[in-house]
Protein backbone atom coordinates (compact mmCIF):
# COMPACT_ATOMS: atom_id res chain seq x y z
CA UNK A 1 0.00 0.00 0.00
CA UNK A 2 2.82 2.30 0.80
CA UNK A 3 4.19 2.16 -2.43
CA UNK A 4 0.88 2.92 -4.30
CA UNK A 5 0.77 5.57 -2.06
CA UNK A 6 4.41 6.90 -2.86
CA UNK A 7 3.90 6.17 -6.16
CA UNK A 8 0.56 8.41 -6.85
CA UNK A 9 2.37 11.43 -4.44
CA UNK A 10 5.33 11.58 -6.99
CA UNK A 11 3.28 11.61 -9.88
CA UNK A 12 0.94 14.18 -8.45
CA UNK A 13 4.20 16.41 -7.42
CA UNK A 14 6.04 16.25 -11.04
CA UNK A 15 2.58 16.82 -12.44
CA UNK A 16 2.65 20.25 -10.49
CA UNK A 17 6.08 21.18 -11.60
CA UNK A 18 5.28 20.41 -15.57
CA UNK A 19 2.03 22.50 -14.99
CA UNK A 20 3.48 26.00 -14.17
CA UNK A 21 3.28 28.30 -16.74
CA UNK A 22 6.10 30.32 -18.07
CA UNK A 23 5.87 33.80 -17.02
CA UNK A 24 5.11 36.43 -19.13
CA UNK A 25 7.84 39.53 -19.25
CA UNK A 26 5.93 42.14 -18.37
CA UNK A 27 5.98 45.34 -20.44
CA UNK A 28 5.13 48.56 -20.03
CA UNK A 29 2.14 50.21 -22.67
CA UNK A 30 -0.41 48.77 -24.74
CA UNK A 31 -0.23 51.10 -27.04
CA UNK A 32 1.52 51.12 -30.28
CA UNK A 33 2.46 53.87 -33.22
CA UNK A 34 4.10 52.76 -36.33
CA UNK A 35 5.00 54.04 -39.77
CA UNK A 36 5.31 51.46 -43.11
CA UNK A 37 8.15 51.49 -44.96
CA UNK A 38 7.18 49.61 -47.98
CA UNK A 39 4.71 51.48 -49.13
CA UNK A 40 7.42 54.53 -49.02
CA UNK A 41 9.12 53.03 -52.30
CA UNK A 42 5.20 53.07 -53.94
CA UNK A 43 4.54 56.77 -52.86
CA UNK A 44 2.26 56.15 -50.03
CA UNK A 45 2.41 57.47 -46.54
CA UNK A 46 0.80 55.08 -44.23
CA UNK A 47 0.94 55.43 -40.12
CA UNK A 48 -1.37 53.13 -38.17
CA UNK A 49 -2.07 52.89 -34.18
CA UNK A 50 -2.63 49.92 -32.94
CA UNK A 51 -3.83 48.66 -29.03
CA UNK A 52 -2.97 45.60 -27.47
CA UNK A 53 -6.38 43.94 -25.89
CA UNK A 54 -4.75 41.25 -24.29
CA UNK A 55 -2.01 38.45 -24.98
CA UNK A 56 -3.67 37.10 -27.79
CA UNK A 57 -5.75 39.81 -29.36
CA UNK A 58 -5.68 43.72 -30.45
CA UNK A 59 -7.29 45.91 -32.22
CA UNK A 60 -5.88 49.37 -34.80
CA UNK A 61 -6.40 51.19 -37.40
CA UNK A 62 -3.95 52.18 -40.11
CA UNK A 63 -4.38 55.36 -42.14
CA UNK A 64 -2.55 55.73 -45.56
CA UNK A 65 -2.23 58.80 -48.47
CA UNK A 66 -1.60 57.89 -51.72
CA UNK A 67 0.88 60.59 -53.55
CA UNK A 68 1.02 59.40 -56.78
CA UNK A 69 -0.90 60.49 -59.80
CA UNK A 70 -2.11 57.67 -61.31
CA UNK A 71 -3.75 55.58 -59.34
CA UNK A 72 -7.44 55.20 -58.54
CA UNK A 73 -6.68 55.62 -54.54
CA UNK A 74 -6.31 58.31 -52.76
CA UNK A 75 -6.72 57.62 -49.25
CA UNK A 76 -7.60 54.50 -47.03
CA UNK A 77 -8.32 53.98 -43.52
CA UNK A 78 -8.03 50.34 -42.27
CA UNK A 79 -9.33 49.30 -38.94
CA UNK A 80 -8.24 45.72 -38.03
CA UNK A 81 -8.23 43.49 -35.90
CA UNK A 82 -5.38 40.54 -34.86
CA UNK A 83 -5.29 37.80 -33.17
CA UNK A 84 -1.61 35.88 -31.82
CA UNK A 85 -2.67 31.95 -31.53
CA UNK A 86 1.21 31.62 -30.86
CA UNK A 87 1.66 31.59 -26.76
CA UNK A 88 5.00 33.04 -26.19
CA UNK A 89 7.01 34.99 -23.50
CA UNK A 90 5.96 38.35 -24.75
CA UNK A 91 2.70 39.79 -25.07
CA UNK A 92 1.55 40.06 -29.07
CA UNK A 93 4.85 39.64 -30.33
CA UNK A 94 4.58 36.73 -32.91
CA UNK A 95 2.96 35.15 -35.65
CA UNK A 96 -0.47 36.98 -36.32
CA UNK A 97 -3.57 36.73 -38.06
CA UNK A 98 -5.72 39.44 -39.34
CA UNK A 99 -8.89 40.82 -40.22
CA UNK A 100 -9.38 44.17 -42.00
CA UNK A 101 -12.19 46.60 -43.47
CA UNK A 102 -10.97 49.49 -45.56
CA UNK A 103 -13.13 52.99 -46.32
CA UNK A 104 -10.96 54.09 -49.61
CA UNK A 105 -11.72 57.03 -51.18
CA UNK A 106 -10.41 58.22 -54.83
CA UNK A 107 -11.06 58.40 -58.37
CA UNK A 108 -13.25 57.00 -60.97
CA UNK A 109 -13.34 57.69 -64.70
CA UNK A 110 -16.71 57.58 -66.34
CA UNK A 111 -17.07 57.33 -70.17
CA UNK A 112 -19.44 58.97 -71.69
CA UNK A 113 -21.16 57.81 -74.87
CA UNK A 114 -24.17 58.94 -77.42
CA UNK A 115 -26.51 56.92 -79.54
CA UNK A 116 -24.65 55.40 -82.31
CA UNK A 117 -21.11 56.67 -81.25
CA UNK A 118 -18.55 55.62 -78.44
CA UNK A 119 -16.24 58.45 -77.53
CA UNK A 120 -13.01 56.80 -75.73
CA UNK A 121 -11.70 60.13 -75.14
CA UNK A 122 -14.27 61.65 -73.76
CA UNK A 123 -15.02 60.90 -70.03
CA UNK A 124 -15.85 62.44 -66.76
CA UNK A 125 -13.68 61.78 -63.38
CA UNK A 126 -15.53 61.44 -60.04
CA UNK A 127 -14.51 61.32 -56.75
CA UNK A 128 -15.95 58.00 -54.93
CA UNK A 129 -15.86 56.45 -51.18
CA UNK A 130 -15.94 52.61 -51.27
CA UNK A 131 -15.31 49.92 -48.74
CA UNK A 132 -14.18 46.79 -48.36
CA UNK A 133 -12.61 43.87 -46.54
CA UNK A 134 -9.49 41.48 -46.16
CA UNK A 135 -7.10 38.96 -44.68
CA UNK A 136 -3.51 39.51 -44.16
CA UNK A 137 -0.85 37.23 -42.04
CA UNK A 138 2.56 38.38 -40.82
CA UNK A 139 4.76 38.46 -37.83
CA UNK A 140 5.84 41.10 -34.94
CA UNK A 141 8.81 41.32 -33.43
CA UNK A 142 9.78 43.49 -30.37
CA UNK A 143 13.17 44.51 -28.94
CA UNK A 144 13.86 44.73 -24.58
CA UNK A 145 13.60 49.08 -25.32
CA UNK A 146 9.96 48.37 -26.50
CA UNK A 147 10.83 49.50 -30.44
CA UNK A 148 8.60 47.11 -32.93
CA UNK A 149 8.90 45.71 -35.95
CA UNK A 150 6.65 43.65 -38.42
CA UNK A 151 6.03 42.55 -41.72
CA UNK A 152 2.65 41.61 -43.18
CA UNK A 153 1.23 40.53 -46.11
CA UNK A 154 -2.47 40.69 -47.53
CA UNK A 155 -5.30 41.48 -49.37
CA UNK A 156 -9.05 42.65 -49.77
CA UNK A 157 -11.89 43.25 -52.01
CA UNK A 158 -13.43 46.77 -53.03
CA UNK A 159 -17.27 46.35 -52.66
CA UNK A 160 -19.73 48.84 -55.28
CA UNK A 161 -16.98 48.79 -57.83
CA UNK A 162 -18.19 49.10 -61.24
CA UNK A 163 -15.02 46.72 -62.82
CA UNK A 164 -15.48 42.72 -62.06
CA UNK A 165 -12.57 42.34 -59.22
CA UNK A 166 -11.19 45.45 -57.34
CA UNK A 167 -8.55 44.75 -55.12
CA UNK A 168 -6.63 46.64 -52.33
CA UNK A 169 -3.15 45.87 -51.04
CA UNK A 170 -2.40 45.07 -46.79
CA UNK A 171 1.13 44.58 -47.21
CA UNK A 172 4.23 46.07 -45.29
CA UNK A 173 7.60 46.43 -43.20
CA UNK A 174 6.70 48.81 -40.39
CA UNK A 175 8.33 49.80 -37.55
CA UNK A 176 7.79 51.60 -34.47
CA UNK A 177 7.61 52.49 -30.95
CA UNK A 178 5.40 50.04 -27.97
CA UNK A 179 4.04 52.99 -24.89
Amino acid sequence: MRRITSTILALFFTTLAFAQEKEKITEDGNNEIKINLAYFVFEILEVSYERILMDEFSVGVAANYWFEDNANIEYMINPYFRFYPIDTRRRAATFFLEGNAALLGGTERVYTSQPGFWYWDQYEERSVVRGGAGVAVGGKFLSKNHFVGEVYLGIGRIFGSNNDLEVYPRAGISFGKRF
